[in-house]
């Protein structure tokens, strides 16, 4: 038996050889190794404390962190595997802080023996570390576009008014400002809306960094929208020029008229914004005055200036001329002789056919006095109340004329006119039949 057993015994151990690497052949050709190409495999990162502990921050460079796997196995391994099987991970305790690379480690959550290999082109992720930084940023609102044509923005008013950022301090050093912004094209009745809070650098771009973290990321904003009308000014003086001054009249204001805002009653009640007389007391004037007036002071309770360019302060000019004295002729015939005693007449003398008068004012008004703008009367019973008399006796007596000017002139001096006082021919004729 042994010798059977040990009887051509290289050619059965060759045979055995030959048996095997057949076997291999056969395997090979049915089960090859081959590979496969797993794309975008996300880097998961471990132990991020080891960084933030130390009051770092880091960021991720150049896409390092999402790459591409190439997997050596057999086809049978290869073909149960998908992206979700790839494991990919940087472990932060393996980064010194100085450093800016982390070893990427490959795995495979199963056959994981059975790989012939696997690997990645991109072997280390690439970091930047840096300090952390917080701050507080005053959260700002703006609104987009205009209201309806005849409407405004009043108060806007966040439910939240401060925001802390924190991130890498190279980032939050280039926020200027916190803002949210609320289109209101259109519009004609309050807003009231949660907005996206969002960071911009002193050159309005907005800051966009996965290592920023915001306390709050919106905040609910409140708009009053009012409605608008233009009022004019108006204004009162008080007091007198100086002897010899008059008002022409003109008050000019710069600017004449004001675009106003409000809500319901308060703005649909407002036609006109008064200015008290005992803001422009021109006592003593001389000349032209001028002045400022703040508005502010004058609006009614809940009405607004409109216009964000206008301050409220108004300048005002009220007009002062010197007056000018001349002579103006009025006919006798056109005055009235009133009041004259029963049974008496009164009249002019023949020579008195022109009564002069001494007017003053200001010299438009008097160069542009019409005929018949001038009216005068003589009132004899005013005449004998003045002077006691109970009745007169027939004769001349000089008596003052009650004269009316056009507005803005006077008399320099009282003007007096020869009043002839008569009996009448009635009278006259009975007491010579007596």
């Amino acid at each position: 038996m042994k010798k059977k057993l040990t009887a051509n015994l290289g050619l059965k151990i060759l045979a055995v050889l030959f048996s095997i690497a057949i076997w291999f052949i056969v395997i090979n050709i049915n089960d090859p190794v081959d590979k496969s190409v797993f794309r975008h495999i996300p880097v998961e990162i471990l132990n991020e404390d080891a960084v933030t502990d130390q009051g770092k921050v880091y960021e991720i460079l150049d896409g390092t962190n999402v790459i591409d796997v190439t997997v050596w196995a057999k086809r049978s391994i290869l073909d149960t595997l998908r992206e979700d099987n790839i494991i990919a991970t940087a472990d932060m305790q393996e980064i010194n802080i100085m450093d800016t690379m982390v070893r990427i480690k490959l795995s495979t959550n199963k056959y994981n023996d059975k790989l012939e290999s696997i690997t990645s082109t991109t072997e280390n992720m690439l970091v930047s570390i840096e300090d952390m930084k917080r701050e507080q940023f005053v959260i700002g609102a703006v609104t987009v576009g205009e209201p309806e044509e005849g409407y405004m923005i009043g108060n806007i008013s966040t439910d939240q008014n401060l925001v802390s950022v924190s991130g890498p301090e190279s980032v939050v050093n280039q926020i200027d400002r916190a803002e949210v912004s609320v289109n209101v094209p259109g519009v004609s009745q309050d807003i009231r809306t949660d907005v996206t809070v969002r960071l911009y650098d002193k050159d309005n771009k907005i800051i966009e960094n996965k290592n920023l973290k915001k306390s709050l990321d919106q905040v609910k904003v409140n708009i009053e929208i009012l409605q608008t009308k233009r009022v004019p000014l108006s204004f009162t003086v008080t007091g007198e020029p100086a002897d010899g001054y008059a008002l022409t009249g003109v008050i000019e204001s710069t600017p004449s008229t004001v675009l106003v805002a409000g809500k319901g009653n308060a703005i649909k009640n407002i036609s006109q914004i008064d200015i008290p007389d005992s803001v422009l007391n021109v006592t003593g004037q001389t000349g032209n005055m001028t002045t400022v007036i703040d508005l502010k002071k004058y609006l009614p309770d809940n009405v607004t200036f409109a216009e964000s360019d206008f301050n409220g302060k108004v300048n005002v000019i009220v007009h002062i001329e010197r007056e000018v004295t001349t002579e103006v002729g009025i006919a006798a015939d056109n005055v009235a002789i009133r009041g004259v005693p029963e049974h008496m007449t009164g009249g002019f003398a023949e020579a008195t056919e022109n009564i002069v008068l001494t007017v003053k004012g200001l010299s438009n008004r008097i160069e542009g006095i019409a005929e018949g703008e001038i009216t005068a009367v003589v009132d004899v019973a005013g005449f004998m109340e003045k002077n006691g008399l109970t009745e007169l006796a027939p004769g001349a007596y000089e008596m003052e004329l009650t004269v009316r000017l056009p507005e803005g002139l006077r008399l320099e001096k009282p003007a007096t006119v020869p009043v002839l006082i008569q009996q009448s021919e009635t009278e006259t004729e009975n007491n010579e039949e007596e």
